[in-house]
């Protein structure tokens, strides 16, 4: 027995079955001319729906890599806004995306992948 397994499959059907709505707000980095500090301002927040996974959810994901030190990590559709820096709340509890990776399956991309930090 096979299975055919395309990032169709991946992003149309096990994304959704494990989704949570989660709130996005979008951050914007600017650094001072002068002294070099930075500053995030947050933009207008979004609920997307993802799959989010926190280190304290009894997850196997920890095992093989996924959370690589992270507090949670979340899974998107590969055309969702993700961003490094980004805030993402959900449980009341606030998040900063640290990394943004996109996962292909030959040349289509699969899904997106960050990795979060409490604030």
């Amino acid at each position: 027995m096979s299975i055919n397994f395309d990032t169709k499959t991946f992003t149309d059907h096990l994304i959704p079955n494990f989704a949570k709505t989660v709130s996005r707000t979008p951050v914007t980095k600017t650094t001072d001319n002068v002294y070099g500090d930075e500053t995030l301002t947050e933009g207008t927040p979004e609920n997307i729906s993802a799959d989010f996974f926190r280190k304290e959810d009894e997850w196997i994901i920890d095992k093989i890599g996924l959370l690589q030190n992270a507090d949670a990590i979340i899974l998107v559709q590969p055309d969702q806004a993700l961003n490094k820096d980004d805030k993402l709340t959900y449980d009341s509890e606030d998040y900063r995306v640290d990394k943004v990776v996109t996962r292909r399956l030959g040349t289509s991309a699969f899904y997106k992948v960050g990795q979060c930090f409490k604030k």
